[in-house]
């Protein structure tokens, strides 16, 4: 980890931590809700106001490709705020670029199976719906996954690239700087809208999804291997199989919650992560 906290040396400070974390909140809602608003009031909406709630449940192709697409916000905040509080760019935060190309194509070879394994007898469910012919789900694909890679990119670089490098130059303590950015990142994960007990479970399982990018990161010095995963998981969970609470216009099947609350089954999800993180390991051989 020490390589990437080299970026932020004689840079590191509490108070940039605070500030970048400020920046990145309030930018986004800024930003956002300008959009938003302008949006709101065009002759389109205005004339169809069920678009308003076709974007907020992702219930529509167009409606994941905006959604995914506002995550490019808070790359471009990362790189203004670390450019100009510590002077450094992409090529920093992300690593080495040909290595970690090597390593997120390496990676997702790896956990490809894995996904394929558990996603495709729930396809064959019952309950399982499917909304496109594969041929239809096949042409939204070509917009659809590059727009999921901003999405998930957005949140590496924030997370792993930018706060767990920054707090590694700051303390030694790898309880500190893999666990405040991953517990972080399990936050933003929050539902208010669902029961608190499913809502804090999902929390839990998103922070230790992110302690396993968190970790992949520190031992192969480049973000590969979390977009690897990262990307992996959200194509499985919202371009094969999604659940129609949230984010499944876009999804070849939809599992219907009938509006339950999310209950992990807490064994299966341990066993899922350990066997993501292991496998991420023995692609990058570390």
């Amino acid at each position: 980890m020490n390589t990437r906290a080299d970026a932020f040396a004689g840079t590191a400070n509490w108070a940039f931590v605070v500030i970048s974390i400020a920046v990145l909140w309030y930018g986004f809602q800024i930003v956002f809700f300008s959009i938003y608003s302008m949006w709101m009031q065009t002759p389109k909406v205005v004339s169809n106001p069920g678009l308003i709630d076709d974007f907020a449940y992702g219930s529509t192709p167009a409606a994941v490709r905006w959604t995914l697409a506002t995550f490019a916000i808070y790359t471009g905040l990362l790189l203004a705020t670390a450019r100009a509080l510590h002077g450094i760019g992409l090529g920093q935060l992300v690593g080495s670029i040909s290595a970690a190309w090597r390593e997120f194509w390496r990676v997702s070879l790896y956990l490809s199976p894995i996904y394929a394994l558990l996603i495709v007898p729930s396809l064959l469910e019952p309950e399982a719906e499917q909304q496109f012919s594969v041929a239809e789900w096949l042409l939204l694909l070509p917009a659809i996954l590059p727009l999921l890679f901003i999405q998930i990119s957005a949140e590496e670089l924030v997370f792993r690239g930018y706060l767990q490098s920054h707090i590694a130059a700051l303390t030694q303590n790898p309880i500190i700087w893999m666990g405040v950015p991953s517990f972080l990142f399990g936050l933003i994960h929050y539902d208010p809208l669902t029961v608190p007990y499913s809502a804090w479970a999902y929390v839990v399982w998103a922070t230790c999804l992110g302690l396993v990018c968190a970790d992949l990161t520190a031992r192969s010095g480049t973000l590969g291997p979390a977009f690897a995963v990262h990307f992996i998981n959200n194509i499985g969970a919202l371009v094969i199989l999604a659940a129609d609470d949230w984010l499944y216009g876009a999804a070849l099947f939809v599992w219907p919650m009938y509006g339950l609350a999310w209950v992990p089954w807490i064994p299966f999800e341990a066993l899922l992560l350990f066997t993501v993180w292991l496998s991420a390991r023995l692609a990058i051989r570390r």
